[in-house]
């Protein structure tokens, strides 16, 4: 039989744990919320998404021109084949146009690239949403609609931000030009 002393040593051993256990879930909780606020204040991901989508429309009016050149150079091609009653030069006009369906078929890239860019983009919201769900449950609603911070690089850091996005640029391009005569 256990004494009543045996029984609340041992209460209070598991309160002790317990307590202890509940503090180091609570610093993991503080710390993993620091550690967000960090990742949300080098690049939202909203910014990475709008980033990855401005490549995918990029590749894609890229190869669109290529393609676009690339009939053009065939139907010549094809002309001259037709016109030409040289075989040197028929041959050759052949061979151009032999080269323009490697050019059409290596445009696929654009649209295999645009599918995976996709994918990657599909990922970066869904992680995007549960990371502000993970804030607003942890910080309150206040949190969540605070969720735009200023970019606190310095130096030559905030001089690196590569192309702009559509409709990012603060000075236009005939702004620019207009400033060279």
């Amino acid at each position: 039989m256990t004494s009543g002393t045996e029984t609340l040593g041992s209460l209070a051993d598991s309160t002790a744990l317990l307590q202890q256990h509940l503090v180091a879930i609570s610093e993991a909780i503080a710390r993993t919320r620091r550690e967000i606020a960090e990742l949300r204040d080098e690049q939202s991901a909203g910014r990475t998404r709008d980033e990855l989508h401005a490549v995918v429309q990029g590749t894609e009016h890229a190869t669109n021109t290529i393609l676009t050149a690339s009939e053009t150079v065939d139907a010549l091609a094809g002309g001259i084949a037709r016109r030409s009653g040289d075989d040197a030069t028929r041959d050759d006009a052949l061979a151009i146009q032999a080269q323009m369906q490697t050019i059409f078929e290596a445009c696929n890239f654009q649209d295999l690239t645009g599918q995976r860019i996709s994918k990657v983009v599909r990922t970066i919201v869904l992680v995007e949403e549960r990371v502000d769900e993970m804030l607003r449950v942890w910080s309150g609603p206040a949190s969540a609609v605070a969720a735009a911070k200023p970019d606190r690089r310095t130096g030559e850091d905030a001089l690196l931000n590569g192309p702009t996005l559509p409709g990012d640029a603060s000075v236009s391009q005939d702004t620019v030009d207009a400033m060279f005569p």
